[in-house]
């Protein structure tokens, strides 16, 4: 296989923006996959630039040039941008791939405008679309792994994505971490109600938040389950067992089943 020129784009919203919560809050809201993507490109030999979009760069100033290949994270709400995004870089010879909700949710609509669409992304979807890496068109290839990951790089591995992306946060800034994948619930409004839950390895959990205690002075983390702590004492007792008191905070969305009485 060739070494190629790899671009990753997260685009966190839909276009340029002056306001003061997306100043201080866009780049709290970068997604972890598309920073996966990058590890895993990189593992596999290849060259990777990474652009975090936050509304407030000049986007032409920071996508990358020459690129064989691009991958672009997108929820539906920027769908359009991503679609434009992908026609500005087939029209300059690279070939295109968005993952992340919207391809998830709209495969049959994005494939209009994509070489791949992706659902559940592993690394041998990853390396299909690596070894392939030619142009689907008019209509674009949709792969898709049968579950989740079983295991995701941690933040050592996507530290070097995530320092340039926190370091647009003036003033509070979130790292993105992961103790589960999928929900044990089946509420029929959420799109993870249909993904099995899965605790991820509380032995890397607990090697991350040290390795954030070398990096930050007061790290804050922001847990990207769909549902944070269903496995109560598990995950807490890995977070106690790597940080000492008051040398870290946390943002984590929960149900309130889990939050009982004895858990509080």
């Amino acid at each position: 296989m060739r070494k190629l020129r790899i671009g990753v784009v997260d685009l966190v919203t839909k276009g340029p923006t002056r306001a003061l919560y997306a100043r201080v809050m866009n780049a709290n809201l970068a997604s972890i996959m598309p920073q996966v993507v990058g590890v895993w490109c990189e593992a596999e030999g290849h060259e990777v630039t990474f652009v975090c979009y936050t509304g407030l760069e000049n986007l032409v100033d920071e996508l990358p040039g020459q690129v064989d290949l691009i991958f672009i994270g997108a929820f539906t709400e920027a769908a359009l941008l991503a679609y434009a995004l992908s026609n500005l870089f087939r029209s300059r010879g690279a070939v295109t791939v968005l993952g992340g909700p919207h391809a998830r949710c709209y495969p049959e609509d994005a494939r209009k405008y994509f070489d791949y669409v992706l659902g559940f992304t592993d690394r041998t979807v990853i390396r299909e679309v690596l070894r392939d890496c030619s142009p689907h068109r008019p209509i674009g290839a949709h792969l898709a792994a049968e579950r989740q990951p079983l295991a995701l790089p941690g933040v050592r591995e996507r530290w070097k994505f995530i320092e340039p992306t926190i370091r647009k946060a003036p003033v509070f800034k979130l790292v993105p971490m992961l103790a589960s994948l999928g929900c044990p619930y089946t509420c029929n409004f959420c799109i993870d109600s249909v993904v099995p839950y899965q605790p991820l390895d509380f032995g890397v959990l607990s090697d991350d938040l040290r390795f954030l205690l070398g990096k930050l002075k007061r790290p804050r983390v922001g847990w990207h389950d769909p549902n944070f702590g269903v496995r109560f004492d598990d995950t807490l007792n890995a977070i106690d067992a790597a940080v000492p008191p008051d040398r870290m905070d946390f943002v984590a969305e929960s149900s309130l089943s889990i939050l009982s009485e004895a858990h509080v």
